[in-house]
């Protein structure tokens, strides 16, 4: 299908009714969006290399290794090094690193879910949910 002049407004008015919101889901929660996506990579995955996690979030190498370090550090995930190649290393979430990540989940959530009760009717809720399979078939469509 092609995307028609008329609505060629559509990407600007989704930008601007998104970003709030994610503004808001990013300042509920304790920790970096990168921090959140590399738990979230981990849980995922299972375990990931730092290549494919740079590839999953889109930062750049230097912020994987220091986040990585820093992720470690606070016991959320662990480093191991691969069994047929020792040059390689995987990264997995640690059982602290799972919890946490719940918790910023369930943060981000809480905070989207007062900003829904408080601002629209039953009516806009049931549009909402009737627009979430096209945002879905988007989401599909861009993930790496």
């Amino acid at each position: 299908m092609e995307f028609e002049e008329e609505s060629s407004d559509l990407p600007e008015q989704m930008y601007e009714a998104l970003s709030p919101l994610l503004s808001l889901i990013r300042t509920a929660r304790s920790i970096s969006p990168g921090k959140l996506g590399i738990l979230h990579t981990l849980a995922t995955e299972g375990r990931a290399s730092s290549a494919r996690m740079r590839q999953a979030i889109g930062v750049s190498q230097q912020a994987i290794s220091l986040t990585t370090k820093e992720l470690e550090g606070l016991g959320l995930i662990e480093r191991h090094r691969d069994e047929d190649d020792r040059r390689k290393l995987w990264f997995k979430l640690t059982d602290a690193g799972r919890q946490k990540l719940e918790h910023e989940i369930q943060l981000g959530q809480r905070a989207l879910m007062q900003a829904i009760g408080e601002n629209l009717s039953d009516e806009e809720i049931s549009l909402i949910r009737a627009a979430l399979p096209a945002l879905m078939k988007i989401n599909s469509a861009v993930r790496p």
